[in-house]
C-alpha cells in the first residue's frame, strides 16, 4: 500500500540559497511517516494507548534537486518489510511537475516508553500485511563509520526544551541541526547536499549534555554525538557536490 502527500515549502523551510534545509526536508519525510501510519491505524495515537513509541534507527536520503522556496512537492511512501524487530519503509518524493528528484529510506523499531526497551513488532504480527516488499531505488542505509574515541569535540551542546519531540527524546534532525552547525557559511555557499546517512543508537534527553565530533573527507563529513558519559548517540554521513 502506497500513500502520498503534498507539502508546500515554507519560507522557515529555506536557508539562504532559497532553497529547503537538510532539516526541513528530514522532517516533511519523517512527518510522511508519521502521517502515512496514522491512515492505516498504527500511528504515534494508536501506540500511545499501549505505552509504545516508533523510533527511526537508521535514515537515509539521497536528493537530485532540492525544492526552494513556494514550491510544492510531493512525497510517495511505502512498507518495504516487516520482521521481529524492524520495518522498513520508504520513500519517493516529487517536485511540483510530479518529476521524481530524491528518494529516502528508514528502518524503525518500537520502544516501550515506559522501560525504554525495544518492543517485539510480532506482538503486531497483523501489520505484515502493509509490506509491499519492493524496495528503494537507492542504497539501504550504510553503517555510519566510528571517530576515534581520543579526538576532540568540534562542539557541545545541552539538550533543552526546544530539542524534545514528543517522546520526550531529542528530536531526530535536531542531531543533524548540531552537526551542520559546526560549519561556517562557506560550506553552503560552495557545497549542495547530496546524500546523508544517519545511524542512532540511544536517545538523548532533556538537561543531558552532549558532545558533537566531526571528521572531515573529500566531498564527505561524518559525525558523532555522544553522551557525557562518551557513550554514541547518534552518527551521522553527509555527502556533497559543488555548485
Amino acid at each position: 500500500m502506497t500513500n502520498t502527500f503534498k507539502y508546500f515549502v515554507t519560507p522557515q523551510d529555506v536557508d539562504f540559497s532559497w532553497h529547503i534545509t537538510i532539516s526541513a526536508l528530514g522532517n516533511y519525510i519523517l512527518n510522511t511517516a508519521g502521517l502515512a501510519a496514522t491512515l492505516n491505524n498504527f500511528g504515534m495515537e494508536r501506540l500511545q494507548e499501549e505505552n509504545l513509541a516508533w523510533v527511526v534507527s537508521r535514515f537515509a536520503v539521497e536528493m537530485q534537486q532540492l525544492p526552494t522556496q513556494h514550491e510544492e512537492f510531493t512525497v510517495e511512501t511505502w512498507v518495504e518489510d516487516y520482521n521481529r524487530l524492524f520495518t522498513t519503509r520508504n520513500f519517493k518524493i516529487f517536485d511540483k511537475n510530479h518529476n521524481p528528484i530524491g528518494n529516502a529510506t528508514s528502518i524503525w523499531a518500537i520502544i516501550d516508553t515506559n522501560t525504554r526497551r525495544t518492543y517485539s513488532l510480532d506482538n503486531k504480527i497483523e501489520w505484515k500485511r502493509f509490506a509491499t516488499g519492493v524496495p528503494s531505488e537507492m542504497e539501504k542505509p550504510v553503517r555510519v563509520a566510528e571517530i576515534a574515541a581520543d579526538k576532540p569535540a568540534t562542539t557541545y551542546h545541552s539538550v533543552v526544551y526546544s530539542d524534545i519531540d514528543f517522546n520526550e527524546h531529542v528530536n531526530t534532525m535536531k542531531y543533524f541541526q548540531w552537526s551542520l552547525d559546526t560549519f561556517d557559511l562557506e560550506q553552503f555557499k560552495n557545497q549542495q547536499f547530496k546524500r546523508f546517512d544517519a545511524n542512532f543508537m540511544h536517545e538523548a534527553r532533556f538537561g543531558e549534555n552532549v558532545a558533537v565530533f566531526r571528521e572531515d573527507f573529500p566531498q564527505k563529513n561524518i559525525f558523532e554525538v555522544r553522551n557525557s558519559e562518551n557513550k554514541p548517540l547518534a552518527k551521522i554521513q553527509l555527502t556533497w557536490e559543488k555548485k
